[in-house]
């Protein structure tokens, strides 16, 4: 497993990338967002460790390039900036986990491998919704035949919608999903990932809330529950 951590504080990035090294990962560091861009262009990494408050190129905008290239790798922020805003900001562009400073390095190492984790298990039969087809082998959704780029959390939750398709889920089940014994997904994350899946599907394609209970991904065949 290969990690690039883009840190500016030069003793917190030898600190995570020791501490990762000692969890099997090879590490590169990158001590400014114009640098870290290059190495990203340059190299091959299963994930990527980055504060916000970085020079040359700040991480908010480092991580719009990046999933503007379309690249996917997971994405573990660390920053200072502990308000909900920023927290909710750094998920709504691309961002699959968020750690507030001060944090502990072993949390960091939990978060780092079930990111990886949570990446490489992807696996199993095509799944159909109506005009959806999501291969998990892939990591794809396509709609009409035609890939969507979906974030690896947003990809998995449209995974457990698509298993349950027409059955009303809710926010602890997809939580439930998401999450394990070394990692944890609120509330206003779940809101953020199903906001973000509705414009890349389409508003008016199928993916239902009901207030109050949860979400629901409706087919074509079916005449669905009340929703908003």
């Amino acid at each position: 497993m290969k990690a690039l951590v883009v840190e500016d504080n030069l003793n917190l990035a030898r600190s995570i990338a020791a501490t990762l090294s000692e969890a099997a990962f090879s590490i590169d560091v990158a001590n400014d967002g114009r640098r870290a861009l290059h190495m990203l262009e340059q190299g091959d990494y299963d994930l990527l460790v980055l504060d916000l408050g970085l020079p040359e190129v700040d991480g908010i905008t480092l991580l719009r390039e990046l999933r503007h290239a379309q690249n996917t790798i997971p994405v573990l922020i660390i920053s200072a900036r502990d308000s909900l805003d920023q927290r909710i900001l750094g998920l709504e562009i691309g961002a699959d986990d968020y750690l507030c400073k001060p944090f502990s390095l072993e949390e960091v190492t939990a978060r780092a491998r079930a990111l990886v984790r949570r990446a490489k298990h992807f696996g199993g039969e095509t799944l159909q919704c109506g005009r959806l087809e999501f291969l998990p082998d892939a990591m794809e959704l396509r709609l009409d035949g035609k890939p969507l780029l979906l974030h690896r959390r947003e990809l998995e939750v449209m995974e457990y919608l698509m298993i349950n398709q027409n059955r009303l889920v809710n926010k602890d089940q997809i939580i439930d999903r998401l999450s394990n014994s070394d990692d944890s997904v609120s509330y206003a994350a779940v809101e953020t990932y199903i906001s973000r899946i509705r414009k890349k599907i389409g508003y008016d394609f199928g993916l239902k809330t009901v207030r109050g209970l949860g979400y629901y991904l409706e087919s074509k065949d079916t005449k669905g529950l009340p929703h908003e």
